[in-house]
């Protein structure tokens, strides 16, 4: 036996309680009034605080003595401890210690906790009798709130789900699935939601309803990072409570009951850290925000020491989960991926280019990197600070000259950009302060007419979150360089572009950046930062730093978007030079030669980029025919539009739009003319209704002269140029509406649908029918239709043309049955008429907040049948895709007969 194990069997029971039990619950703040030693269970009366206490003798078969008794101030027991010797297992003490917890709980008629101890080893038996190793005992109010919270708990499945803090049917599905995780005293739970999908206010309303229930009190939200923490506060606590949040950043507070903090801090202080001045049982439920993986706390100290409910929120996807995180919170309970909140249009897809170049592939290649700076690259991995590099190994890799203004230009080119012609929001990924820096200046080299729009923002910089706000809230600026303060916590719906000219390794934090050009169209609140006005999907620039691909490394697909179509300068130019190869008359080419030549002429011959094509620049204006130039000025000039900024992005569309008319003029296209009629026609309509402006009052005949029918017959080149050069200037003044016609695609695709559409406006039996149709006339009258009368009316339709039926429009045509019935009617909406069954099921859904998640989860199947359907009958729900739900054993058949009736009852238009 060595010397150590002998002096740890020698140490005594009496001894253990001295040395180790003791000073730890004096350390706790225990009283030494309220610690009772060798309390009798069997003759003390607990109910009226009469203790009887060992006095050296027993009366074997009947007395039994606990080793302590934990009071409360008013001396009701709180707890028990049972204690062994150091060197024994203290679960040896298990069946006596529920033998004393039993004595005590016949007389007061609740349960009291056991703690099982040796000293050094802690073991909880709770009241529920759910048994946990824990740091240490708990404090007397720790214990008293405990108790109070077991004698007045409520079943989270009964209580009603706050709908003022979550209002979409997924979060509602997955709180309530929560609850019933917690109902059934669970103690950990792992919520994986993509970054825009509303993960902190799920986390608010789990947290209010467990509050509700009595489930908890005291709680506190960990996160890694400073914005996160931020969000959680402001974002999350004082937005739907009540009651103070107390920021441990601001130091030591154990007086509250919402508390947000970093990591960092808690893990501060020289002999004690701030989280070991709480109880081990001080908090009832910690959120752990990404904050279980932290480099400031790799031990998990922090998740070990508090006993407590406890949450883990991450983005990472499932796949690129580490085992660490299942280790701690098990798998997922709720998930809610990116590719799921695509598919329903929470958020957007990405469209991602991997660029790779001589210079920045070639001349910095992997093996040339030392181990210096690829270790430093890779720290990445655990360290979710900014990463900061110094010296020549650095420099040599993101301060040359030649890659940055590479990788500027190639954004430039290739970037979504406002219909001003400026880059929508977009956000550089940068390796450290100085490589931001060094962009910034390389911007303002390259694009000096540009350079105020492009900002470094980083946490050194003074009243940095000034710029963040101006770059959240404010079009200028449009750039910005990022280290670190924009990789998380900030919500800015309106970017479209994010850039990464550093490897990431991380998969938490490059899910994290991803994440900052999700939010979908509903979320922007400044549509004219958008690439005409619109947000279908972001894109990703991945620059291959050293052979490293992003992209490739973090097992994202190429392309999940729609592709990168030109801004609206550079399509208008094109458009005009896809003229030339028209058969124009001498007037009407004289007039797009003429076009074509003042935007040569507005190009800035000062800059690099214009300077570059200065031959060819010189060869076509000098030329006299363009027709000969039409490959050049496509392929070398149009990229040059990207140099054109200032104009006013609600004009530059309208031009674009009046515009398109020249070839619809050319092809007698009569339709896509009154298209464009009916929104040029809304435009101006919207426009004269600002008559109280001087501007719009002087040019009113030029707006009721383009807006009566006497214009649009016969229209001409010269009809379509007034527009531009007498109206286009006003529609600055336009201010879109929620149901607006201001649909600008960026290019016209004439497919096959087309032709089938134009196919049924043609036909005159339709004409006729459509004419006097009572469901045609509310579509029109905007009442909407409901599922009935839309199937009588698609059942009138394929009576004429057997083609028209829902099954085929959708299927064959791919397009929603809905919309071909607007389009075919004349009518022009913005939103898809899938977003209102959308809406009921969502408003039903939360309405209901009382259903399970398996309610919920079937009723967002149904969602997905009906809208596809849009129709719904008893019969359906037995057979795919829902006989494996068992709808029965969800809801009554009372409770589905009403659903169903009420799906069919929806009014869509």
């Amino acid at each position: 036996m060595d010397s150590y194990t002998e002096n740890i069997t020698s140490i005594s029971e009496a001894n253990t309680r001295k040395q180790y039990i003791d000073p730890l619950l004096e350390k706790t703040g225990w009283l030494e009034k309220y610690i009772k030693e060798e309390v009798n269970s069997v003759k003390s009366n607990f109910k009226n605080k009469d203790f009887i206490y060992f006095n050296g003798s027993i009366e074997r078969g009947v007395d039994r003595f606990i080793d302590y008794v934990l009071l409360d101030e008013d001396y009701t027991p709180l707890a028990i401890i049972e204690a062994k010797r150091f060197s024994k297992d203290p679960d040896i003490g298990r069946i006596q210690s529920r033998s004393y917890a039993q004595d005590i709980e016949s007389q007061i008629n609740y349960k009291v906790p056991i703690f099982l101890t040796n000293g050094q080893k802690w073991v909880l038996i709770d009241e529920y009798g759910i048994e946990r190793k824990v740091s240490g005992p708990f404090s007397q109010s720790d214990l008293k709130r405990r108790r109070d919270l077991y004698k007045n708990r409520k079943d989270p499945r009964g209580v009603k789900l706050n709908t003022h803090i979550v209002d979409r049917a997924r979060s509602v599905q997955i709180v309530r699935k929560l609850s019933e995780h917690f109902a059934e005293c669970h103690r950990t739970a792992l919520i994986e939601m993509a970054t825009g999908t509303g993960k902190t206010r799920v986390a608010m309303a789990l947290i209010d309803l467990l509050i509700k229930s009595n489930v908890v009190r005291n709680v506190l939200f960990i996160a890694d990072r400073v914005a996160l923490v931020r969000q959680a506060k402001d974002n999350g606590f004082k937005k739907y409570f009540t009651e103070p949040v107390a920021d441990l950043r601001n130091g030591f507070n154990d007086n509250s009951r919402l508390y947000v903090t970093t990591v960092q801090t808690l893990m501060q202080g020289k002999e004690t850290r701030l989280f070991e001045k709480f109880s081990p049982g001080f908090f009832d439920l910690i959120v752990f925000d990404e904050a279980h993986r932290s480099i400031y706390d790799r031990n998990n100290l922090i998740y070990q020491y508090f006993d407590c409910i406890k949450i883990g929120l991450t983005a990472t996807p499932r796949e690129r989960e580490t085992q660490s995180t299942f280790d701690l919170f098990g798998k997922a309970t709720a998930e809610y991926s990116y590719d799921e909140a695509v598919r329903d249009g929470v958020l957007v897809p990405y469209f991602a280019h991997i660029i790779s170049t001589k210079v920045l592939n070639e001349g910095i290649k992997q093996e040339n990197l030392d181990k210096f700076l690829k270790n430093h690259l890779r720290r990445q991995k655990v360290d979710p600070d900014e990463l900061e590099l110094t010296g020549s190994q650095f420099d040599r890799v993101f301060m040359d000259d030649k890659t940055n203004a590479l990788i500027i230009k190639s954004f430039m080119e290739h970037c979504y950009k406002s219909d001003e012609g400026k880059p929508a929001k977009s956000i550089f990924f940068c390796a450290s302060r100085n490589h931001a820096k060094h962009m910034k200046k390389v911007f303002g080299e390259l694009f000096p007419k540009f350079s105020d729009e492009v900002q470094v923002i980083t946490s050194n910089m003074a009243r940095s979150d000034d710029e963040v706000e101006r770059f959240k809230k404010q079009s200028n600026p449009r750039i910005a360089l990022s280290v670190g303060m924009l990789d998380t916590g900030v919500d800015i719906p309106e970017i479209c572009n994010l850039v990464f000219v550093k490897p990431v390794y991380s998969p938490i934090r490059f899910w994290q950046m991803l994440g900052r050009g999700t939010r979908n169209l509903q979320a922007c609140k400044h549509k004219d930062w958008l690439p005409s006005g619109k947000k279908n999907d972001f894109l990703i620039f991945d620059f291959m730093i050293g052979g490293h691909s992003n992209i490739e490394f973090h097992e994202l697909e190429r392309g999940k978007g729609t592709g990168v179509p030109n801004d609206v300068l550079t399509t208008i130019f094109n458009n005009r030079v896809a003229l030339l190869d028209k058969d124009l008359t001498s007037e009407q080419k004289e007039l797009i030669t003429g076009k074509i030549r003042v935007t040569m002429d507005e190009l800035n011959e000062e800059f690099f980029l214009v300077r570059e094509k200065a031959s060819i620049i010189s060869r076509i204006k000098n030329s006299d025919d363009l027709e000969g130039f039409v490959d050049p000025l496509i392929e070398e000039i149009s990229p040059l539009m990207i140099t054109q900024f200032g104009s006013n992005s609600k004009v530059s569309s309208f031009i674009l739009k009046s515009e398109k008319l020249f070839e619809c003029i050319l092809d007698r296209d009569k339709e896509k003319i009154d298209k464009i009629r009916r929104e040029v026609v809304f435009m101006i309509s919207n426009v004269m209704e600002k008559d109280n402006l001087q501007v719009i009052s002087e040019k009113k005949p030029q707006l009721i002269r383009a807006r009566q029918s006497e214009f649009w017959e016969d229209l001409t080149f010269e009809d379509v140029e007034f527009l531009v050069i007498e109206v286009a200037p006003l529609m600055k003044y336009f201010e879109p509406t929620g149901n607006g016609i201001i649909d600008i695609p960026v290019a016209d695709v004439i497919t096959d649908w087309k032709k089938f559409e134009k196919e049924v406006q043609e036909d005159e039996e339709l004409k006729r029918l459509l004419e006097r149709n009572e469901s045609v006339r509310k579509l029109k009258e905007g009442q909407g239709i409901n599922s009935g009368e839309l199937l009588d009316l698609e059942r009138e339709l394929s009576s004429l043309k057997p083609e028209i039926t829902i099954e085929y429009i959708q299927k064959q045509q791919n397009i929603d049955f809905l919309q071909f019935l607007r389009d075919i009617i004349g009518l022009s909406r913005d939103d898809d008429p899938r977003m209102i069954i959308e809406k009921r099921f969502n408003d039903y859904i939360v309405e209901n907040v009382h259903y399970t998640s398996r309610q919920v989860e079937f009723l967002m199947l149904l969602k997905k049948v009906f809208s596809e359907r849009k129709h719904i009958e008893m019969k359906d729900l037995g057979g795919p895709p829902f006989e494996d739900e068992n709808p029965l054993d969800l809801f009554s058949y009372e409770e589905l007969v009403g659903i169903v009736d009420k799906c069919n009852e929806i009014r869509m238009c």
